[in-house]
């Protein structure tokens, strides 16, 4: 009947068996996805379960392997309705063993008739994971060719069943599933601190867990360990994209972005050039998505104050796209830390875009900067170009931060995007508007010193 079993199984699920009933080794898999790889775990467990039982029924009527009873080389019942699960309570919670039952289990495998080693992988499968540090041991040490790759062999088996199984229950409705979330994997402590427990977060945590291991086993590490982390996940990512024509997911950013919660990690321009690009390609979808959006997003704010000083326009304008009201903290940072011009009207559009009142006087000092502001194309109103400098955008973003319209300081094309507040390009005037143009400035600068203009300012 076993026979018949094997037989009707996949050629790719069989045991090899030579003349005399030995396991003989089968090439080795190629690498493929984490979730084809979850496939192919879940589907070999379910076939060694159903094997197993089969034989387990089959030889209830022979002697058992010393310490066990014709009880005990059953499976479970809902094993063949729930291999994962099944795998998962004998893996992971399975019954105690002493050092003698293991040897004379382990050894068993390597008996000199195939139904008692097939016996002894019945038995070590229902006990499961108490058994693995004993099975690692003997792939160390034994020299039976046999015993050694049945043991290899069934080793596989428990722990790939068994993380599969662990996954499925971190996911689930079980109320202990976050407690044994800490337990299982290495960073999920971590990503629940700083993100929260919901069940958008743990899948994305498992989405990284799969294709970056590295960043979240890191997570519990040293900086050292997180800056070479972050670093691994960059050139996969980058490779994945350049030379493997792969497009990068949403477990790619967050797999960049986690390491960066340190602030002591610290990359290059070219890394979050990279973290920008990924991200920008998920924003669509992700912002969609109510429940994951909100983790997401603060993974953005929290790395936004430490992005580099060169990036930085980039970073502003892509976080004002993404609707990150932490790019007005940034903005007023930028003011601090630069004089480029770019950079400067960037950081006025994200405070105009979600700045308040308070933030005003912060402003003032730009209101004497009379720098060209960089334009892609002039504006013309009544067949003049319209003049923009830095004052000029500082101007239209304090009237904008005390609900003034931008008419009513004479600023004849002055626009508001609902992206990126005030559009630099129209934020100007003629050449012709000098007196008005002063005396909006000084209207500013009294709104700023404590004279605010009358309504309600933005708060």
């Amino acid at each position: 009947m076993l026979r018949k079993l094997i037989m009707s199984c996949p050629r790719s699920l069989r045991p090899r068996a030579d003349s005399v009933g030995r396991l003989g080794s089968q090439p080795r898999r190629r690498p493929g996805s984490a979730r084809e790889n979850g496939r192919t775990a879940a589907q070999r467990g379910l076939a060694m379960i159903l094997l197993l039982g089969f034989a387990a029924a089959g030889w209830a009527d022979e002697p058992s392997v010393p310490g066990s009873t014709p009880a005990e080389a059953s499976l479970p019942a809902n094993a063949a309705r729930n291999p994962n699960r099944a795998a998962a309570s004998t893996a992971a919670s399975g019954p105690a063993v002493t050092e003698q039952q293991a040897a004379q289990l382990i050894g068993a495998l390597g008996a000199a008739t195939f139904a008692e080693r097939e016996r002894a992988m019945v038995e070590i499968m229902r006990i499961g994971g108490a058994l693995a540090p004993y099975l690692r041991d003997a792939i160390q040490t034994e020299q039976d060719p046999e015993l050694l790759l049945r043991a290899q062999k069934t080793l596989q088996y428990l722990t790939e069943d068994s993380l599969e199984a662990q996954i499925e229950t971190f996911l689930s409705a079980d109320p202990d599933a976050v407690g044994r979330g800490r337990e299982w994997f290495e960073g999920w402590v971590e990503v629940e601190e700083l993100l929260g427990d919901s069940l958008a977060v743990r899948e994305l945590f498992i989405e990284v867990m799969k294709s970056h291991p590295h960043v979240t086993t890191s997570l519990a590490g040293t900086t050292a360990q997180r800056t070479a982390a972050a670093e691994r996940a960059v050139t996969l990512v980058q490779t994945g994209m350049m030379e493997r024509r792969q497009l990068p997911t949403l477990a790619d950013a967050a797999a960049m972005l986690l390491p960066l919660t340190d602030p002591a990690v610290q990359v290059g321009a070219g890394y979050e050039a990279t973290l920008l690009s990924v991200f920008n390609r998920q924003f669509a979808t992700v912002r969609r998505d109510a429940q994951l959006w909100p983790p997401v997003s603060k993974l953005l704010q929290e790395w936004l104050p430490r992005s580099r000083i060169e990036n930085r326009a980039d970073v502003l304008w892509y976080a004002m796209q993404w609707d990150l009201p932490a790019s007005k903290d940034l903005g007023l940072q930028t003011l601090q830390e630069t004089t480029d011009v770019e950079m400067l009207q960037t950081a006025l559009q994200a405070i105009s875009r979600f700045g308040t009142a308070a933030d005003a006087p912060q402003l003032v000092n730009l209101l004497a900067d009379e720098r060209p502001a960089v334009v892609r194309m002039p504006v013309m109103v009544d067949n003049q170009p319209l003049k923009v400098a830095v004052a000029d955008v500082a101007l239209a973003t304090i009237a904008t931060l005390y609900q003034v319209p931008l008419k009513e300081l004479q600023m004849p094309a002055g626009e508001i995007h609902p992206k990126v507040g005030i559009i630099v390009e129209h934020a100007g005037y003629t050449a012709a508007q000098a007196e008005q143009r002063a005396a909006a400035i000084e209207r500013a600068r009294r709104w700023c010193s404590g004279q605010p203009p009358q309504g309600q300012p933005r708060s």
